[in-house]
């Protein structure tokens, strides 16, 4: 275990060490997140889009049936707005404009997945690097100290291998900050759409609710309380 230890530089160098695969870790769940983002946004899109379209159609004609259809099979916030709409179909107004608010915000905030990760790895990745390289040049100091030879020659090699620590913390954090920068920016202009949306959507299931539908929470309780 000695030897082990003596041939990675001692703890010093493992911390270095260990400091370089953790912003490799970091780089690798950055990538996958910006993938997975990318195809899942993309799909939100598309499928609110086009579905859209749809719903407005079946609302316009007041097709129930079909409006249930379209709430089961389609993967678009506002058919996921409409069948909370269709579900609270004989409750207070009040109640279906809140119940349909809380599933646009559960939509939006379904957008925002994974994000945090890319805000942790831009904040902590060039922390881990400056980590790396203080370590990195305390084991060239280190070696300094037990060789007692100085000079350019003898610690530039530890300082420069210190300092790709800092230089891999900053290439793993620059991209994470662009990407969620572009994230963000992508997920207020669908969040703004979405919520369009859901609002014609709510509003035309207000039209559907069955005559003597309690209007408020207020009358509601009154009609129950006669």
């Amino acid at each position: 275990m000695t030897e082990w230890l003596t041939a990675h530089g001692g703890l010093v160098g493992l911390g270095v060490l260990a400091a370089k695969y953790i912003l490799l870790a970091f780089s690798v769940v950055s990538v996958a997140v910006v993938g997975e983002r990318v195809w899942m946004l993309r799909r939100v899109r598309l499928a609110e889009t086009r579905d859209y379209t749809l719903v407005r159609a079946a609302l316009g004609k007041q097709d129930e049936a079909k409006l249930r259809a379209l709430a089961e099979q389609s993967g678009a916030p506002c058919a996921a707005v409409l069948g909370v709409g269709l579900e609270h179909l004989t409750s207070s107004e009040a109640r279906l404009r809140e119940a349909t608010q809380s599933e646009v915000s559960a939509q939006i905030a379904a957008l925002q997945h994974n994000l945090p990760i890319l805000a942790t790895t831009a904040s902590t990745a060039p922390y881990v690097g400056l980590f790396g390289t203080v370590l990195g040049i305390l084991a060239a100091f280190r070696d300094i100290a037990q060789t007692g030879q100085t000079g350019a020659s003898v610690i530039a090699g530890g300082i420069s291998e210190a300092l790709t620590s800092t230089a891999l913390g900053l290439g793993v954090a620059i991209p994470a900050v662009m990407a969620y920068n572009y994230f963000s920016a992508r997920i207020n202009r669908l969040s703004s759409v979405i919520e369009t949306h859901a609002l014609d959507v709510t509003e035309q299931v207000v039209g559907l609710a069955p005559k003597g539908t309690p209007t408020s929470t207020t009358e509601g309780e009154a009609i129950a309380t006669e």
